[in-house]
Order: structure tokens, then C-alpha cells, then sequence
């Protein structure tokens, strides 16, 4: 029982590959969009009542939600060509700059990968979780669902940036810059 938050993230892992395989099915595209959110809410969860936390599942929920949101990311592509948004590309290509610097400056300062699951990261992920089927639905990416979604992902991006260079050790369950180690 202590290793089903570790199943639910790689089972996470592969349900967000398999949406790749099925963005012209839509009931079974929005069975395994749904299966990827509730395999994320329930690892942690699972993990918390069970308190079978560890450094492997925090790993693994980092690397599950970075498969899946690159995997979101991939499939707005096609609507950005649609639309000749460059707007939306600049700010993907800017988020994942400093989301990858991020990853470099956890490796190089704290010797590991990981990311911080702050309150904002948590926020963007759920943001882009409604946003990314109604944006495939509609095969469009109305201006009022991006921009705040834009600016949230940057400021989450920044925050985590900060705390990163400011903190002393590694916590990837710092919940925010405001929030003291």
C-alpha cells in the first residue's frame, strides 16, 4: 500500500504519453485528461494519510507533472500556428527557459532534480489543466483564457526562481517565497 502514491505518478507519466496517441478520440482523450488529474491530486494525498512521503514520489510527481504539462504544451502547438500567435510562444518559450533554469540551479546549488511545488506552481498546473481541453475543444485560445494564464505561469516560474537562489536547502514542499524555511 505505501508504494501506490509512487504507481500513481508513473501511471501519471504514461497516461499523459497516451494522450499523444488519442487527440482525435475525444471521450477517450477526456477519460485519460481526467485519469492524469485525478492520478495527481490522489499521489500526494495517498502519500500524506499513508505518510509514505518520500524523495523518490516527490521526484516522481515532479517528473510526472513535467511529462504531462509537456505533453499539454505540445498539443496547443498546433493551435498556435493556427492562430499565428506569437504572444503564446514567447511566453512558452520564456516559462520553459526559466523552468529550465530552475532545474540547472537545483542541480548545480542543491546537487538534485526537483522542482518546488509552491502554491502558485500548483495554481498554473490547475489553470492549464482546465484551460488545455477547452482550448482543444474550441481549436482555439481565446485571449481571456491566455493571458491570465501567461502571467500566472510567469510569476510561478519567477517565485520559484527566487526561492531557489535564496534558500539554504532544498524543500520542494516550500509553499510559497512569503513562506519561511
Amino acid at each position: 500500500m505505501k508504494h501506490l502514491p509512487n504507481i500513481l505518478s508513473c501511471a501519471r507519466i504514461f497516461l499523459s504519453l497516451a494522450l499523444l496517441l488519442v487527440p482525435d478520440k475525444l471521450v477517450l482523450f477526456l477519460t485519460l485528461y481526467l485519469l492524469c488529474g485525478l492520478t495527481d491530486i490522489a499521489d500526494g494525498i495517498i502519500a500524506r494519510s499513508l505518510h509514505a512521503e518520500t524523495r523518490l514520489g516527490a521526484k516522481l510527481d515532479s517528473l510526472g507533472d513535467l511529462v504531462f504539462f509537456s505533453v499539454a504544451l505540445s498539443m496547443l502547438v498546433p493551435l498556435l500556428a493556427k492562430e499565428n500567435s506569437l504572444f503564446v510562444l514567447l511566453v512558452i518559450v520564456l516559462v520553459g527557459v526559466i523552468r529550465a533554469a530552475n532545474l540547472i540551479i537545483t542541480r548545480v546549488k542543491f546537487g538534485q532534480w526537483g522542482m518546488v511545488h509552491t502554491i502558485l506552481n500548483k495554481f498554473t498546473g490547475f489553470a492549464l489543466f482546465i484551460a488545455l481541453p477547452a482550448c482543444v475543444l474550441t481549436a482555439s485560445l481565446p485571449l481571456v483564457v491566455i493571458l491570465p494564464l501567461s502571467i500566472v505561469a510567469i510569476v510561478s516560474a519567477v517565485e520559484e526562481s527566487m526561492i531557489l537562489l535564496t534558500a539554504k536547502a532544498y524543500d520542494a514542499n516550500r509553499k510559497s517565497i512569503l513562506a519561511h524555511e
